[in-house]
């Protein structure tokens, strides 16, 4: 849930200037009153969630790692601290903390042994499973008080949701500005 959050939220913050542009918008009161049930959620509470994980504390940097790893498959030090977006010594720290917990590990490459990778480990893949799997048995348990009607609006409104999100993502960008074309 956490991570979807963050997603809408980056996704609200960085194409203002398109959501003003898109046809059919409900009216300034609705959007304000849809955005600020998105943003209700607590941090604090998934904070303290991430605390008191099955496998020990867990920070926010590390879970973007596993998540990053995850998406993208073993990477070389530089190639994850410019996924993370910091120093590849930054990088370095984090993962030298991840792999003494046992979040992830590093072996060399078959075809260049100078270049290691690194890998979540089987204990850092079975938390990001679990984090899915929490995820996904937490909004299940959501959806089930909901009443039929609000699951098939709430339905709508999500694949409207995605088409949007897909449009918006679809977007050429200007590599100068950082801006969406439009």
């Amino acid at each position: 849930m956490l991570h979807a959050t963050l997603i809408f939220i980056t996704m609200t913050i960085i194409y203002p200037p398109l959501r003003a542009q898109m046809p059919n918008q409900p009216p300034p009161d609705l959007r304000h009153e849809l955005l600020d049930e998105f943003t209700s959620f607590a941090p604090a509470r998934q904070m303290h969630a991430m605390r008191h994980w099955p496998a020990g504390r867990l920070s926010i940097v590390h879970l973007n790692v596993l998540i990053v790893l995850n998406a993208e498959g073993p990477l070389t030090m530089r190639g994850l601290a410019e996924a993370l977006d910091v120093s590849q010594a930054s990088a370095t720290g984090i993962v030298d903390r991840m792999e003494q917990r046992g979040l992830v590990t590093r072996e060399r490459d078959a075809e260049d042994r100078r270049v290691i990778r690194v890998l979540p480990s089987d204990t850092g893949r079975s938390l990001i499973d679990g984090v899915a799997e929490q995820r996904r048995d937490h909004l299940a348990r959501m959806i089930d008080g909901l009443k039929d009607d609000e699951v098939s609006g709430f339905l709508l409104g999500m694949r409207a949701m995605r088409r949007v999100r897909e449009a918006l993502h679809a977007q050429p960008t200007n590599p100068e500005t950082q801006e969406t074309s439009r």
